[in-house]
């Protein structure tokens, strides 16, 4: 019976990848019209009978294709443009007008169904040249002229990559393809067993063979300028031929391709953390359909560190009510698999996910990130990291300045200047040794955070109890130096450490993000918000210093103990949300109100932590109470 019900989801799965390769085949024999059409018609004649009795087929066999896309806008475009495309062919118009409507086509149906047409992993272009070597020369030859002795009684011939007419009109997508896909009636087979990193690879190792030299040192130069610089989005990249670039551009957008192809790693520090959440939410998928929950679960949990996380402040600056969408959905996925919902169910919300996050590329796309968005960014992401340090330094400087215990401020400042130093370090070492990833990150953050609830609490708690004490004057004057002896101090510091250090490490990591995202006048901007925010912090910090030391010493001591449970509360909360990102503790989402500046979400887990909190914060204060009025009776 099993056996049975397996059958209509193998069969689903079956239609699936037969849609996916139909529309992979779609997209090659698009880009092969229009780069070899040029070599089968001249001026309105045929020059080349075999090329152009293979358009005349590739042709018809777009037709075909086109008529199995998914039903919608992008199948009503194509199934348009290929009927004129045969058209064209049929009549021998120029191949100028053939090569403009194919790239059309391509654009329209990578954008419009989603297509992921870029590398994970940077190429590795010495692998590559060992992979050509070993199973490419034979026919290409050694060099890639399309010399080698395999390749000689071969019709059509293999291709010369250092043709520089078809170097100007192949796609790094279109080579991937081919190299994915193989050429039906010709030599060059498919190489599917090649992992996707090794295709992309050898994509990029052959797509710069025909590059010219002085181009590539007037592409670097101005690409160090920022000329033309969404090229430099590798979506747009790859399925951009070096021919567009020209026409889009000039001879600038010739040099610019000329240098990314010939140094890919220039792209690479660019590289879309958008586009990484959509490729480990199609692995959170494929995991999920094999059954690995375990692997499945922990795929959505980097989509939402490594990649959107990262873009966060930058989207909330064009688009606050997406990212808030997104952020939700992402949760909503990691619920939905530990739930082990239904695969089509899974599957819908993935796809749901993928196309909110196009949708954010596209917002980021058409506003940016420069002037006032790039400011707006910059200035939110240190008063929202920084604010809660800020308040607890500030409020723990007053209250050893109010109790005359001003040596105390060194132990506290050194706290927070050794955070910040060891935020930078791990920093450092995040860039130049190790690669440190979110959900250690997380972990750091919501340790981090869950350790200063506890302290945070106890001095709270403490600090609002001997405001009870009938003797309180008598007890700071007298027993103070004796209780902040240089244990406790320490501890002040290490307090300060904590609440300090879980910030400084996040912050830097947002503005990388934020800084990749910018132009030149976006990153003078971002400047201006961070300086900008840091004044604010001061101002926080020197007002708290100021009137909380003009509060009569009981006032004082409950205004910092409320502060402190505050604190607590609010650490509490964001402790708990940063483990769950990292995947350690389950997310069980609820309808309530998000206030991300008190740490309020709405996850179950989170919520009940701070309510139980906040109930033994009242437990106390009330028994205390108690305590006291006994006292004074007696």
């Amino acid at each position: 019976m099993k056996r049975f019900l397996l059958l209509p989801l193998l069969f689903s799965l079956a239609v699936i990848q037969s849609v996916q390769a139909d529309t992979q085949q779609l997209l090659q024999l698009i880009d092969y019209v229009g780069v070899d059409y040029a070599e089968a018609i001249e001026n309105g004649e045929v020059i080349n009978q075999a090329e152009y009795s293979e358009m005349l087929d590739f042709s018809q066999g777009i037709q075909q294709l086109s008529i199995e896309l998914p039903e919608g806008e992008v199948k009503q475009k194509i199934t348009t443009d290929s009927v004129i495309l045969a058209g064209m062919v049929k009549d021998k118009a120029s191949p100028q007008s053939v090569s403009k409507l194919t790239a059309d086509m391509r654009l329209a149906i990578i954008k419009g169904l989603n297509i992921i047409a870029i590398p994970r992993k940077q190429p590795d272009i010495q692998r590559a040249k060992n992979l050509y070597a070993e199973n490419c020369a034979s026919c290409h030859g050694a060099d890639g002229y399309g010399d080698g002795i395999g390749g000689m009684n071969m019709e059509p011939a293999p291709t010369n990559f250092h043709d520089y007419g078809r170097y100007s009109q192949r796609t790094l997508y279109g080579l991937y393809s081919t190299i994915t896909q193989g050429v039906a009636d010709t030599g060059m087979r498919s190489f599917n067993e090649f992992s996707d990193e090794d295709r992309w690879s050898l994509a990029f190792y052959v797509g710069q063979l025909a590059v010219k030299p002085d181009l590539v040192t007037a592409g670097q130069t101005l690409g160090d300028e920022g000329i033309h610089s969404e090229l430099l989005d590798l979506s747009v990249f790859t399925v951009t031929t070096p021919g567009e670039a020209e026409m889009n551009y000039g001879n600038e957008g010739s040099a610019v391709m000329s240098y990314l192809r010939t140094n890919p790693d220039s792209l690479f520090k660019k590289q879309s953390h958008l586009a990484f959440s959509q490729f480990k939410l199609d692995d959170t998928l494929e995991a999920y359909r094999k059954g690995d929950y375990r692997q499945s679960y922990q795929y959505a949990v980097e989509a939402y560190l490594e990649g959107f996380e990262l873009i966060e402040q930058g989207l909330n600056a064009v688009d606050s009510d997406l990212r808030l969408e997104i952020e939700n959905a992402m949760t909503g996925i990691r619920g939905e698999i530990r739930a082990r919902k239904s695969y089509e169910e899974i599957e819908h919300q993935v796809r749901s996910i993928q196309n909110l996050l196009s949708l954010a590329k596209q917002r980021l796309d058409d506003r940016g990130l420069s002037g006032s968005a790039a400011f707006a960014s910059s200035f939110f992401i240190l008063l929202r990291e920084g604010l809660e340090a800020i308040l607890l330094v500030a409020a723990l400087a007053a209250f050893l300045v109010k109790t005359e215990r001003r040596d105390g401020l060194r132990y506290l400042h050194i706290g927070w200047v050794g955070a910040l130093a060891a935020g930078f370090l791990t920093w450092w070492v995040s860039v130049s040794l190790i690669e440190i990833s979110g959900a250690s990150r997380e972990i750091t953050e919501g340790v981090a955070a869950l350790l200063a609830t506890g302290v945070l609490f106890y001095v709270g708690y403490w600090l609002q109890d001997k405001t009870h004490v009938a003797q309180w004057k008598k007890f700071i004057e007298h027993n103070v130096n004796r209780v902040l002896t240089s244990g406790a101090l320490w501890g002040l510091a290490g307090l300060s450490f904590i609440a300090v250090y879980r910030e400084v490490f996040e912050t830097i990591l947002f503005y990388q993000a934020l800084w990749v995202q910018t132009d030149t006048h976006g990153q003078n901007m971002a400047f201006a918000g961070f300086g900008s925010a840091a004044a604010v912090l001061v101002v926080v910090a020197w007002l708290i210093m100021k009137y909380s030391i003009r509060l009569p010493l009981r006032q004082f001591f409950s205004v910092a103990g409320a502060l402190m449970l505050v604190l607590a509360v609010i650490f509490a909360g964001k402790g708990v949300a940063a483990l769950q990102e990292a995947g350690y503790i389950p997310i069980s989402v609820v309808d309530f109100p998000r206030v991300d500046l008190l740490g309020v979400y709405p996850n179950l887990q989170g919520l009940l932590l701070q309510a139980g909190l906040i109930a033994l914060a009242l437990f106390l204060y009330y028994k205390s109470e108690h305590v006291k009025t006994e006292t004074v009776t007696a």
